[in-house]
């Protein structure tokens, strides 16, 4: 049976089926029993419907799936070419890394013997410089130790001028006595921040 022969047997048959559902649903008559004017309606009927669908749906149904399949078939096509450029393009890449590779190592090497040679004087005159800067330390550390100790006796000196004119000035009972040392240490403390 040909391809449309078959179709159109199966759209018939499709057709008929709501005359023999309604011939159940009338009372239980025979269903094979066939009501020849509405056969012939529903025939009709079908056919006038296949008749317009096939001059006005089917051909530009069918335009646009062969339209479609030849995009499809155009893009597995380009992407093929792209998937074989890619793979040239890879082959490419991996030749010049390569290369890039033999290149780097050479490089690598003249530097390891460059760079020992560079250490070595870096490490000498880093240590003569480490020297002369501990010495600078050494030297401006004890300076400073001797600063500080110089202020600490001006300071010393000047709270211990500062407590006696204070307890001249004062009888001190043990309550003054407090007061006077905690008004001594905020001096102290605003001295050395200044």
């Amino acid at each position: 049976m040909k391809p449309k022969c078959f179709k159109f047997v199966l759209l018939t048959i499709t057709g008929l089926l709501p005359v023999v559902v309604q011939a159940a649903e009338e009372g239980g008559e025979n269903l094979l029993a066939l009501k020849w004017n509405l056969w012939v309606w529903t025939l009709l009927t079908f056919g006038v419907m296949f008749g317009i669908l096939a001059k006005l749906a089917f051909k530009p149904i069918a335009e646009a799936l062969d339209r479609r399949s030849l995009t499809i078939k155009k893009s597995i096509e380009d992407a093929e070419k792209q998937r074989a450029e890619a793979k040239k393009l890879l082959d490419d890449y991996q030749k010049q890394l390569a290369a890039a590779r033999a290149e780097a190592n050479k490089i690598i090497e003249e530097a390891r013997g460059l760079g020992e040679n560079v250490r070595k004087e870096v490490v000498e005159k880093a240590n003569a410089e480490a020297s002369a800067l501990l010495q600078r330390s050494q030297e401006e550390l004890q300076r400073q130790k001797e600063k500080g100790i110089q202020e600490l006796k001006d300071t010393v000196a000047s709270l211990s001028v500062q407590i006696a004119s204070k307890v001249i000035e004062k009888e001190v009972d043990e309550s003054t006595h407090r007061q006077l040392i905690e008004s001594l240490i905020k001096d102290l403390g605003r001295m050395r921040k200044a």
